[in-house]
């Protein structure tokens, strides 16, 4: 009879012991301890082939129009991150199709870029003020990221117009 109390007891001991892990496992996680002034610094909006778009380029991107003299009213965050991402999708396609790149042409269109802000803005400090940057070397790198993205979607779009509106070897036939 003993052993059948004792055996009982652990029975409950396990079961108590069991209830208490499956709480602390399944309901706990989901409590926000201190967790409610949370705030988000930036985001993943979209992700194509090895490009991330974060919120913070939508962001840029209406900064960029906006020095550029262009009325931003006539744009929404929806539309912004859709040519974002056409423009991404056409990078990555570059890169998987190998199209070059001249690296030196993109560092001398960043330098002159900064020298149209600096004349702009008056100096390389209120450059980077206005862009929310911590140094020129980041803003540099950042600017050249951007550029070469933009350079290898041009050449992709070029590529894929130009086998699209010369003839096709069928259509050459044809016209023999």
């Amino acid at each position: 009879m003993q052993l059948l109390i004792t055996f009982m007891n652990d029975l409950i001991k396990n079961k108590i012991l069991s209830l208490f892990f499956i709480f602390i496992f399944i309901f706990l996680p989901f409590q926000n301890f201190g967790q409610s002034n949370r705030i988000k610094i930036d985001g993943v909006a979209a992700v194509v082939g090895d490009f991330n778009i974060l919120d913070s380029d939508i962001d840029k991107t209406l900064i960029d129009l906006q020095s550029q003299g262009v009325n931003v009213g006539d744009f929404d965050r929806c539309s912004l991150l859709g040519k974002l991402m056409e423009d991404k999708l056409y990078a990555h396609h570059a890169e998987q199709d190998s199209l070059e790149i001249d690296s030196q042409q993109i560092y001398n269109y960043v330098d002159q870029t900064i020298d149209y802000f600096i004349n702009q803005l008056g100096d390389i400090d209120k450059v980077l003020e206005f862009y929310k940057k911590q140094d020129e070397q980041t803003f540099r790198l950042e600017l050249f990221e951007i550029n070469r993205v933009n350079q290898l979607s041009q050449k992709m779009q070029t590529k894929i117009c130009l086998l699209y509106t010369s003839p096709s070897p069928r259509d050459r036939q044809k016209s023999r």
